[in-house]
């Protein structure tokens, strides 16, 4: 096996396209928001100096992954795809790292697939199933119907929700989203958002899956506050598993690439 490769898999409706680096232990990125494959690659070149295998993809009619955009996307047809993709790259069960709707599509790829999946490491999945509120959902359904005409007000009008992010780790630039950004926002909001806010993940899905399969979740010590961070919280103490504080905020892949890559490497040190 060579440090680097790339290529497409085939799956329902389409292709994923992949990149893989690094040798050593398994781990597949599973990128938040309309992150492609190269989202964060800070992260992915400090996990491959700490020794690991990184798999790292575009979802779903993002990038350079082509589908069929009539065909209706679920939370479990991004569990499908990442298990189509681990099934053909990676030799050994992987770790799974997420973020965002990435963690709540690990937590789901542990539950259909246990034998893919070495360990789940899931950062702030939002989950209304855990944490329902609302205001909260009253927003959302405001940024849904702005995303009717204005995707680039539904992301200004998301991205509000999450508060004020911290600062950058030193040395940290987070990588710009390839290709048409109205384009991949009108996906996002068409596809993934809905599938997100109706995914059904929570502890009674998950808690099957835990003898077989590590959990833990992690929150963004740069603002307790975030629903994001109290649903990972409220989710770990549901199913008694470890829950971890990692530098920086919801984003902290991109935005504290070094601690986040840490945080990986030695959680997955333990139960690999």
């Amino acid at each position: 096996m060579t440090d680097s490769q790339s290529g497409t898999v085939p799956v329902a409706g389409g292709s994923l396209y992949y990149e893989v680096r690094g040798t050593g232990w398994n781990v597949l990125v599973v990128q938040g928001g309309i992150g492609d494959a190269n989202a964060t690659a800070q992260l992915v070149d400090q996990l491959v100096a700490d020794g690991a295998r990184v798999i790292t993809y575009d979802r779903r009619g993002l990038g350079r992954s082509v589908v069929d955009d009539a065909a209706a996307t679920t939370i479990g047809v991004h569990s499908a795809d990442a298990a189509a993709l681990l099934s053909a790259v990676a030799p050994e069960p992987a770790v799974v790292a997420g973020a965002s709707i990435g963690a709540v599509i690990a937590l789901q790829l542990a539950v259909d697939h246990p034998d893919l999946v070495a360990a789940v490491i899931a950062h702030e999945p939002p989950l209304p199933d855990v944490v329902r509120e609302a205001d909260r959902e009253r927003e959302l359904d405001h940024v849904a119907e702005l995303a009717r005409t204005d995707v680039r007000a539904a992301i200004r009008h998301m991205a509000g929700l999450a508060g004020e992010q911290p600062e950058l780790e030193p040395g940290a630039a987070p990588s710009r989203p390839r290709g048409d950004i109205n384009a991949t926002l009108t996906r996002f909001f068409a596809h993934d958002f809905p599938a997100v806010r109706t995914s059904g993940v929570d502890a009674d899905r998950v808690r099957p899956v835990i003898p077989k399969v590590p959990v833990i979740l992690t929150g963004g010590t740069g603002g307790s506050e975030r629903w994001e961070y109290r649903c990972a919280r409220a989710l770990a103490q549901n199913l008694g598993v470890e829950f971890v504080g990692i530098d920086g905020g919801h984003e902290a892949p991109a935005t504290h690439p070094r601690s986040t890559a840490a945080a990986i490497s030695r959680l997955a040190a333990a139960r690999r």
